[in-house]
Order: structure tokens, then sequence, then C-alpha cells
């Protein structure tokens, strides 16, 4: 019996380091972001570029990386495609325009925003896991030293916990479109801090962010 358990551990943590971090969809990706109150960021890729390949295949599932993106950020592909338009930024713009908006010229660039679609600043190119995850931690902390200096200082930064309060309408949507969101009545045997907890309960909430829980979605009552 324990050895299947310990089977069944091992599965479930393959399924889920396994599943890719990008939404495909970016009006989802940045109301998302402004529900979680998490950081937005694209990563604009093409078809036939090997080193956007090489970013999503080796970099961006990478554990601690992917982790880092649970906690603090949404992350989506902007897969240039002339046929797709997006209205992420309040209006609505084909592909075409929004790439020639963030300037992107070459692939692979990730520009990085707030939670209410803000522009930060931009990472060009590839970057191996480990350093991509300090990209990670000195964005999203709006870190203002140099990044060479920040570097010296090897922080261990996993994220910033917060309970929101939404709207049901808000609620149902992380629900139905963040694959990393679930609802909860009551505190689970076992916590994932990297999920997005719903709860109707704000004495649940607490205790979800008092486990370590860094998203906690607490649905407000009429």
């Amino acid at each position: 019996m324990r050895s299947r358990l310990v089977l069944l551990v091992l599965v479930v943590a393959t399924v889920l380091f396994g599943q890719s971090i990008l939404f495909s969809d970016l009006d989802v990706a940045a109301r998302l972001a402004r529900i979680e109150q998490k950081k937005f960021a694209i990563l604009f890729t093409t078809s036939t570029c090997p080193y956007c390949k090489k970013l999503k295949d080796e970099t961006l599932t990478d554990k601690t990386v992917k982790q880092l993106i649970y906690a603090n950020y949404i992350f989506a592909e902007a897969l240039f495609d002339y046929g797709k338009k997006t209205s992420a930024f309040g209006r609505s713009m084909s592909y075409s325009e929004l790439f020639s908006a963030f300037q992107v010229n070459s692939v692979p660039i990730t520009w990085f925003f707030t939670a209410e679609a803000s522009p930060l600043v931009y990472l060009p190119g590839y970057l191996p896991a480990s350093t991509f995850a300090q990209v990670l931690r000195y964005v999203y902390q709006e870190v203002e030293e140099d990044f060479q200096q920040y570097l010296k200082r090897k922080d261990d930064f996993q994220g910033e916990r917060m309970i929101l309060f939404v709207a049901e309408e808000d609620a149902n949507f992380v629900l139905k479109n963040d694959p990393n969101s679930i609802s909860v009545e009551a505190l689970p045997q076992s916590v994932d801090p990297y999920k997005v907890y719903v709860t109707r309960n704000k004495e649940l909430g607490e205790e979800l962010s008092k486990a370590g829980v860094f998203r906690v979605l607490v649905i407000k009552q009429d």
C-alpha cells in the first residue's frame, strides 16, 4: 500500500509540473491577472523560432520557475498569427499590431506587466532556468537596484501571500479558466501553496493563507 501511495504522489507531481503554464488566450490571461492580482507576462514567439521552443521546453518546465510563476504570475504566449486579435490592452488589436506596439522585432521576448496590464520591463531572448527564476523574483518585487548587483544577493523570494475579496462572477471566471484554481469549503488535508483557492468562508481563507497559500480568493457576500 505504501509503495502505491508513493507512486500516486509521484504521478500527481509529474502531472502538475508537466502542464504548461502558458495561457494561449491573452484576454483571459489579462483578466485572470487582474482578479488574482498577479503580475501579467506575455512570451512573444513564432512557430519557427528555435530559442522560443528551447525556452518553453527547458526553462518554463523547470520546477522552481513553475512554482514562482504559479505563485506570482499569469503567463501567456503570443504566438504570431496574422488571423488572431486581442483586447487585453483596452482596445482590439491584431497580433501584428500587438507585436508592433511592443516593438517585438525578434523572438523570444518576454514582456512583464502589472496586474492591471501596465508595462514594466521586457526580457529579450532565451535564459536558462536558474537565471530566469531570478528574473521572476526581481521583476515581481520591482527591485530598483541593478540586476547584476541583485544576483549577488542570492534572493530566495517565493511569493507574496494575499487574501482577495472578489465578486462571485470573478470567482467563477477563475474557476472556469484557471486550471490551477480550486473551490474549497473546508481546509484540505494537504494544502498546495501554489494553487489558487476559492472559498466563501473568510475564516477558511485566513487558515489557507496561514498554511502558506499565495492566493486565496474569498467570494464577497451580498
